[in-house]
């Protein structure tokens, strides 16, 4: 499984998602969407991580983190699962 540390990144940093879709250009809605540690979602694409990454100025693998066997052991807060889009590299 791999889980999204979004919301991990904007607390440490002090970021709303708010501010996320003002230094992105995302749309308000999916800055939220992104952000919701409670909240899981389906895809992205490399331009929404591209975006992401710029804007924190971090790495993909800050971003995202495999847990091996499909299991969330409830570390880190802000995990979501996600599916990247297959086209997207």
């Amino acid at each position: 499984m791999i889980r999204f540390k979004l919301a991990e990144i904007l607390k440490q940093k002090g970021w709303t998602p708010y501010r996320l879709a003002q230094v992105t250009g995302l749309t308000v809605p999916t800055a939220y969407r992104l952000a919701a540690p409670e909240l899981r979602f389906g895809r992205f694409t490399a331009d929404t991580l591209d975006r992401l990454c710029s804007a924190l100025q971090v790495q993909p693998g800050d971003l995202l983190e495999w847990v091996p066997g499909g299991q969330d052991d409830g570390e880190g807060e802000g995990a979501q699962e996600m599916e990247l889009a297959q086209g997207a590299r």
